[in-house]
């Protein structure tokens, strides 16, 4: 042990600037802030069954949110507190061995307690990787990349500057122009602003902010390719992608992980299957080749920790040039460390979000959790979409009053004009529960499914959102109840 541990390198703090370590202390600050977020504790309802031979109970999921997920550092306990440990975990099923299966003789099974924290995803293992790295001094994080320059600190060094074999490649490849007749779908002023500087390729434009169909359409027929979409979520790869296809752009891939997508969600890419590579097909013969041949490709940000996608040479077939990444805003820069540590071919990187959207659920009471919008020196040049086109006017007009220092428009054609069918306020004399992690409210329940059975009768084409788990199954338990349809 002592030659091995002999070989490791050391961490000495001296050798870093004192703006490198400050930038990996709140790093590391909120890392572990958010990590002391994920629940310790959480009940799950399952349709179980008992293997009383080999001391194993099968717990059956109904919903990914209720998935088990093996985990190093967690324990089960079912109903009178009989201990065991996740064995295997795959698709909606989980394999529970417990010390003696005939404590459950003549009785039923219907929730299990999780108790400990999910192990780390590969996402949050490789930046923590890289911090270790950097203080180790295996990386030279102000000097090795410029993107890194850039992103992580409160202003860029005097003497930055891109590297010159950068503009050498800009200059060789040519500039694409935007053309107004390649776009399929008309653009307001600000839109058309944003796709020319997400075309830029020069030094001053290669980093930006701003619209992503036009922009891929334009990028395409300008013959540019390594172009990487990515989201933090899946809904929000996925929805990108239905925006190309609406656009008439198929040559793209969406990755995605089999764990999310097999026996859960499939039914959400039926439109788009064919252009679907799960993570079980990364070691596939064609796999290398058909990232290789494949101009667009879309995936998470946490996709690209993935250590398949890298072993089996995902970045090498189809290396990052183009970065466009969505929903920024919702993406605590720290989680940009491995991917600007890890990929030297990224040229232009355009960060697309909203800074006055409300953090995610949990994370608004983390002081000063930092986005790409919260660093002064990039949103100097962010590019402001001044038009919005899904609220009825008569909600934009109150959202520009109250958020946007009434700057941002609204569509004129927006199909809803009287301002009595815009929004209706129910104040419901009923009190929230608390669920677990999470809330529900049985009053607010029943009046949402009064109102849904009176627009089902009248044909009419409804949404259902709400912020809390436990008030979603509450209502499908609730349109179950009632044997009225649930749509997709």
């Amino acid at each position: 042990m002592e030659d091995r541990l002999a070989q490791v390198p050391s961490v000495d703090t001296f050798r870093l600037s004192d703006e490198v370590l400050e930038f990996l202390a709140k790093s590391s600050k909120d890392s572990f802030q958010l990590e002391q977020k994920k629940p310790t504790e959480v009940t799950r309802q399952f349709t179980t069954s008992i293997d009383h031979e080999n001391n194993h109970i099968d717990a059956r999921a109904d919903r990914y949110q209720n998935k088990i997920r093996k985990g190093h550092h967690q324990a089960c306990r079912r109903g009178f507190t009989v201990d065991g440990q996740v064995t295997r975990s795959q698709g909606r099923i989980a394999k529970l061995a417990t010390t003696n299966s005939l404590s459950f003789v003549g009785k039923t099974v219907g929730s299990i307690k999780i108790v400990g924290r999910d192990d780390p995803t590969q996402a949050e293992t490789q930046r923590a990787q890289k911090v270790l790295e950097i203080l180790q001094g295996l990386m030279d994080l102000q000097h090795d990349n410029p993107w890194v320059q850039l992103v992580f600190f409160s202003s860029p060094r005097d003497d930055f500057q891109w590297p010159s074999a950068w503009t050498e490649e800009a200059n060789d490849a040519g500039m694409v122009r935007f053309h107004a007749d390649r776009v399929t779908r008309p653009l307001n002023p600000s839109q058309t602003k944003a796709v020319k500087q997400m075309l830029q390729q020069s030094n001053d434009g290669r980093l930006t902010t701003t619209v992503i169909a036009s922009f891929v359409q334009t990028a395409l027929a300008g013959g540019l390719s390594g172009i990487w979409l990515i989201a933090q979520s899946n809904v929000a790869v996925k929805n990108i992608a239905e925006k190309l296809t609406d656009f008439g752009l198929t040559n793209w891939k969406l990755l995605v992980s089999t764990e999310f997508f097999d026996d859960w969600h499939e039914h959400l890419y039926a439109n788009i299957r064919a252009n679907i590579i799960t993570s079980e097909d990364f070691s596939a013969p064609g796999f290398f080749k058909e990232l290789q041949t494949t101009p667009v490709i879309l995936c998470t940000l946490s996709m690209l920790s993935s250590f398949a996608l890298r072993r089996f040479g995902g970045f090498t077939a189809a290396p990052l040039r183009t970065l466009v990444i969505d929903e920024a805003s919702q993406i605590e820069i720290g989680d940009y460390i491995p991917l600007f540590t890890s990929h030297t071919s990224i040229r232009k990187v355009c960060f697309i979000g909203d800074d006055k959207q409300l953090p995610p659920y949990g994370q608004d009471d983390i002081q000063d959790l930092k986005s790409i919008f919260e660093v002064k020196h990039l949103k100097d040049h962010a590019i402001f979409l001044d038009t919005q086109y899904r609220m009825p006017p008569q909600i934009g007009k109150f959202i520009s009053e109250a958020v946007y220092d009434c700057v941002l428009k609204s569509d004129p054609l927006h199909p809803v004009t009287d301002e009595r069918m815009a929004c209706h306020f129910i104040n419901i004399p009923s009190q929230e529960q608390l669920h677990g992690t999470s809330w529900k409210n049985l009053g607010e329940c029943q009046t949402i499914l009064r109102i849904a059975s009176m627009l089902q009768e009248k044909n009419k084409q409804f949404r259902i959102i709400t912020p809390y788990d436990a008030q979603r199954s509450l209502i499908e338990e609730g349109f179950k109840a009632q044997g009225a349809r649930l749509g997709g």
